[in-house]
């Protein structure tokens, strides 16, 4: 038996309940993880091209990537297991953070967009990202196709600067790409709030050759109040994407699913109790969506408000907790699904620097 089989027994017993049906283990990593990025992440998938030892025969799959003092490594699924692959370096050196970008900041790209949040403001003072330093801008760069012509081309790069306006910020780390209209172009999510309503959901998209703001969500309606945008799927099977948001983490955590309609937002659900976010952390992603049952339909994994479980949620006429599965620390750090169906594993970074793995 694998140190992991055995940690996954042990530790089910320990968590057995009636909310627990589910087997969580502590993964044996010899180092404290600081950073944790997931398998949609800018940096694990670009990770396999800077380390030759996730380029061996076998190792084709997602990963996710920790990191700390200590050292690195990526973790994959393998024969139904989570498997460890130390890394030679540290992650965070692989350009996730642009040279003009705000503090903490992480790019996102997909196809040729590419988008990041610069221009440091710190007017707004709420704090809630672990610094007083906001966002002024969304930075978009495009790259062009390359003309026909003798010799090497270089790439045409098309850059958009979208300002968040005098009396606001984008409060947030890193923009979310999504296709949502279907036209084979991302939309850009990003959170920005105003000192008079608080936080909203903006949506970028490419209009007629133009980036512009196209939609957004209402504002809270109090200052100094955010929410936290989350994985992005068809939950309920329509055909149209639903978006994930955690507004207030801190206070209420009500979790709402909003749906790409007519060129718009519109509210589907909502359901209080979870958090995808620690006050002052600058880890964001510590929701995701996976089919976990096979059936062809995502789930949503979130924290519980006290982020001491993870919840199983599905979306149908209402949202809908269908587990609820207890940790041995709190999240805080990041959170991923490798896999789908019944093999997936929940991977969870811990507030205490462990990472669990859950096989719900």
């Amino acid at each position: 038996m694998s140190d992991l089989r055995r940690g996954l027994a042990a530790l089910a017993l320990v968590l057995a309940g009636p909310a627990a049906a589910a087997e969580v283990a502590v993964l044996p990593l010899p180092f404290a993880v600081e950073e944790f990025r997931g398998p949609g992440s800018y940096l694990a998938r670009i990770a396999p091209t800077a380390d030759p030892a996730l380029r061996r025969p076998g190792r084709e799959g997602p990963v996710a990537l920790a990191w700390g003092a200590g050292g690195a490594a990526a973790l994959t699924l393998a024969d139904g297991e989570v498997s460890v692959i130390p890394l030679r370096g540290n992650p965070s050196g692989l350009g996730e953070r642009p040279a003009d970008a705000i503090p903490h900041a992480r790019q996102a790209a997909e196809g040729p967009i590419k988008a990041y949040l610069a221009s440091p403001r710190t007017d707004y003072g709420h704090g809630v990202l672990g610094d007083s330093v906001e966002a002024g801008t969304l930075v978009i760069e495009e790259r062009r196709p390359v003309q026909a012509g003798p010799g090497v081309q270089k790439v045409p790069v098309t850059v958009t600067r979208l300002e968040a306006g005098p009396d606001a910020v984008f409060e947030d780390l890193e923009p979310r790409l999504a296709d949502l209209d279907g036209d084979g172009v991302p939309e850009i999510l990003v959170v920005r709030s105003s000192k008079s309503a608080g936080a909203a959901l903006v949506i970028a998209g490419r209009r007629e050759g133009v980036w512009r703001m196209v939609a957004e969500t209402p504002a809270i309606g109090t200052s100094n109040r955010w929410l936290n945008p989350g994985p992005v799927a068809d939950f309920d099977r329509n055909g149209k994407p639903d978006i994930v948001v955690v507004r207030t983490p801190h206070i209420d955590g009500v979790l709402q699913v909003w749906t790409w309609d007519g060129g718009g937002l519109r509210l589907l659900h909502e359901k209080a109790g979870y958090s995808t976010h620690a006050q002052g952390s600058t880890a964001l992603d510590n929701a995701a969506a996976a089919d976990l049952d096979g059936d062809g339909t995502p789930e949503i994994v979130a924290p519980t408000l006290d982020r001491r479980a993870i919840a199983i949620l599905s979306v149908g006429r209402g949202i809908d907790e269908r587990a609820r599965i207890p940790l041995p620390a709190p999240t805080g750090r990041g959170l991923a699904v490798l896999g789908t169906g019944r093999g997936a594993r929940i991977v969870v970074a811990l507030e205490d620097g462990r990472v669990a793995v859950v096989k719900p």
